[in-house]
């Protein structure tokens, strides 16, 4: 199992999509729209180069969802790095037998 979806680290977790939901909420966006535009408007920040997000689709709805042009204001870009600056995932990414192979 991987230790982010652990019976005690995952509910924890999911406080975070909670309010990223949230915020999609106000804006009648999808928590998916929202992801896709944050990463699109991180292009030029800190120096990152411009971001194209692959979202992956299983029905045409989707592929039409996830191609809705959004843009965020910044009182929003400001609000959704506020959330990820002040929560702390819990649990590692991968299972510590895996974590030697992740160097090579």
């Amino acid at each position: 199992m991987f230790p982010r979806f652990s019976k005690e680290n995952f509910p924890k977790n999911l406080e975070l999509v909670h309010d990223l939901q949230d915020i999609a909420k106000r804006r009648n966006l999808t928590p998916a729209q929202l992801a896709i535009a944050w990463t699109k408007q991180q292009f030029g920040k800190n120096g990152n180069p411009e971001i194209i997000p692959i979202p992956g689709a299983t029905t045409a709805s989707r592929v039409e969802e996830n191609s809705k042009e959004v843009t965020l204001s910044s009182d929003e870009l400001a609000e959704i790095d506020k959330v990820l600056g002040s929560f702390k995932v819990q649990g590692s990414r991968y299972p510590e037998a895996l974590t030697p192979a992740l160097d090579g």
